[in-house]
């Protein structure tokens, strides 16, 4: 049966959220509750895909004991999975969430090592998974081993077989990408910073950025603006969406949502206005769920009309 889209998580994590009633850097702080996620940023976009009901699979580096767990979580989800098994240890990512001011303060694991061989291994198992695919979804970071490049032969890997691919990462692995023209790209402000290589301090410089980069052969960029919604933009048209009025307990997960939102509407062949409705609704919703949480698709097609968009 053929895929529709593969997610990719290079770095795979377990997410172990960490409570507290108010955090204090250098004391004791109790734990109030404690919840277990499988992460990492392809997983997420798997997790929301899984509610889509579209056929994917979900790839990359799992390994030792940890890895094992975060494949028995996906099981439980229903995501059909093909990851490449190696014995170092995936990483855990510690969130330490304040309930008194909603911050979370992050510590995340480097990843293991995964050396040339291993790597060739998995690019030949990505490519016969990207043979039965139409979308490829390259998100999150690389570990430290792997060259900054990957995610750009990956891109050119699958625009020869006629694949379009999302990108979701940031740094010189964002910066490399882009130059193999993604089909799309979800940076969020930082991310897009990064990109221009300096400060974009309103509306208007975010538009123009994303306006650049779509001249230069990206067919979609979407700008996550937290708070403030997202930006579309989409050959020589830009959208702003407004963002709904959720209630934020965790934004872990809400950029991954906008990533799985923004597949399947390429796939559904969604107009602009559609795609950064239903993009942007899908990342508040997500937001107002604990941990990694995913809104699902019944609860976005209830809420998308509700978002604001304005042409700029």
């Amino acid at each position: 049966m053929k895929a529709s889209i593969v997610t990719v998580t290079m770095n795979p994590a377990l997410d172990k959220m960490i409570t507290v009633e108010d955090f204090n850097p250098g004391k004791l702080n109790r734990a109030k509750s404690i919840r277990i996620d499988p992460g990492g940023k392809g997983i997420n976009v798997s997790k929301a895909l899984s509610t889509y009901g579209v056929r994917q699979v979900a790839t990359g580096i799992l390994g030792g004991q940890v890895g094992s767990l975060i494949s028995s979580m996906l099981k439980e989800y229903g995501i059909k999975q093909d990851f490449l098994f190696v014995s170092a240890q995936t990483r855990v990512n510690i969130k330490i969430l304040d309930k008194s001011t909603g911050a979370i303060t992050e510590v995340n694991e480097l990843g293991p090592e995964i050396n040339y061989e291993t790597l060739e291994v998995f690019f030949n198992k990505l490519k016969r998974l990207v043979k039965n695919a139409d979308m490829l979804v390259l998100a999150g970071s690389l570990p430290v081993s792997i060259p900054s490049c990957f995610y750009s032969t990956c891109i050119q890997m699958a625009e020869k077989m006629n694949v379009k691919t999302i990108i979701d990462t940031d740094g010189e692995v964002l910066k490399l990408s882009i130059q193999s023209k993604p089909y799309a790209i979800k940076p969020n402000v930082h991310e897009l910073e990064q990109i221009a290589e300096r400060p974009l301090e309103s509306i208007e410089d975010i538009a123009a950025e994303a306006r650049r980069l779509a001249k230069n052969g990206i067919r979609l960029v979407l700008v996550s603006l937290g708070r403030n919604g997202s930006i579309l933009c989409c050959g020589d048209r830009i959208y702003k969406a407004e963002p709904l009025d959720v209630e934020v307990k965790s934004t872990v997960a809400s950029g991954d949502a906008m990533v799985a939102a923004l597949a399947y509407c390429i796939r559904t062949d969604s107009m602009p206005e559609a795609m950064v409705r239903i993009a942007t609704a899908a990342g508040c919703l997500t937001a107002s769920k604990e941990g990694s949480d995913m809104a699902s698709w019944s609860e976005i097609k209830q809420s998308y009309r509700d978002i604001k968009v304005k042409e700029l």
